[in-house]
């Protein structure tokens, strides 16, 4: 089995001959749906996608979430170029905010090149022929897909749209920190809707686990508020916007992101194993040389990812049930040498 940096490198090699067929290497591009929510995951993606754009030389010349989104301000700051759709677990009706905005981007731009970063799929039928419509109908798009059975479920529902297989850009980050652990195990595990609602490791073991869900300090909530209000006051002074994105909207999102995913690599780090059902999790412990137990969530992405390359690093187990995780605690919290 390989070592874990040769497979991160190799994901990297291929997420970045992905996007270089895509981009332009040195030209510049917008990135938009910036996560402005306190999930540690999606603030992983955003890290990893700018350090690939970065490794590609493409300048981001404008980013934006969600709610803080207008036409003419994308208009104004990037004139031209591609525009980049933020990646994640949210293609389709679960997080349905997200989709209507992706939606309503192409039909702001329907002559610019857009590329929606790796996703995974979760739709019904009836969400899917909105979404294909919208889709077919924007000329220079391509949609990438982060598992085979997104692309699969592509094939079924979303016919003619171009779709790519490319792995989750988080990849793409390189943690630097290091800590000893606490207790034994770490059980990271899901309180929202994708949940599966099942225990994630059965009991009994001779190890001690602390359970928690991701969890910020006041102080990195303090930072994290502080670091997003640039973008809320240029968004109430438009007039503003220009110097104000350059000077203190971009820098806030980054450290924003950045205060995040330390606060989520503190936690994981005070674990001997981590145990979880959020993706994310699973990709972090694992870039942080921890082993991991993944339990997969309510809509099957874990297992999706695992299946096509997380389960290539070497202390990354996968588990059906929760015996199964305890076997695979018990396996990795031996010693060794």
């Amino acid at each position: 089995m390989a070592a874990p940096d040769a497979v991160q490198d190799g994901l990297q090699s291929e997420s970045l001959a992905v996007l270089d067929r895509l981009l332009v290497p040195g030209s510049p591009v917008a990135l938009v749906d910036f996560p402005l929510h306190d999930n540690a995951g999606d603030s992983l993606i955003y890290l990893g996608e700018r350090a690939y754009l970065n490794r590609l030389g493409a300048r981001v010349r404008y980013q934006t979430s969600v709610g803080r989104y207008r036409a003419a301000d994308l208009a104004e700051l990037h004139p031209d170029g591609p525009i980049l759709l933020h990646g994640g677990g949210n293609f389709g009706d679960r997080w349905a905010l997200f989709q209507h905005f992706r939606e309503r981007v192409l039909a702001d731009f329907p002559d610019r090149r857009i590329v929606q970063l790796p996703q995974s799929i979760e739709m019904t039928p009836e969400t899917a022929a909105r979404v294909r419509s919208a889709y077919l109908a924007h000329p220079d798009l391509t949609v990438l897909l982060r598992d085979t059975r997104s692309l699969q479920r592509a094939a079924e529902l979303l016919v003619g749209v171009p779709v790519e297989f490319c792995p989750d850009l988080a990849f793409g980050y390189r943690p630097t920190r290091s800590a000893r652990p606490r207790v034994d195990v770490v059980q990271l595990r899901r309180t929202d809707s994708e949940s599966a609602g099942t225990a994630l490791l059965a009991g009994g073991g001779p190890w001690s686990v602390e359970t928690v869900d991701w969890h910020y300090s006041g102080l990195e909530k303090l930072a994290w508020q502080l670091a997003k209000a640039p973008g809320s006051v240029a968004k109430r002074v438009p007039r503003t916007l220009p110097r104000f994105t350059r000077g203190f909207v971009d820098p806030g999102y980054a450290v924003a992101a950045r205060t995040l995913v330390g606060a989520a690599e503190r936690t994981l780090l005070r674990g001997r194993v981590v145990v979880t059902d959020r993706l994310h999790a699973a990709v972090l412990a694992t870039l942080l040389g921890r082993p991991v137990v993944a339990r997969d969530n309510a809509n099957g992405k874990l297992a999706a990812v695992f299946a096509d390359y997380l389960g290539r690093f070497p202390l990354a187990r996968f588990a059906r049930t929760p015996e199964e995780a305890r076997d695979h605690v018990r396996e990795l919290l031996q010693p060794t040498g």
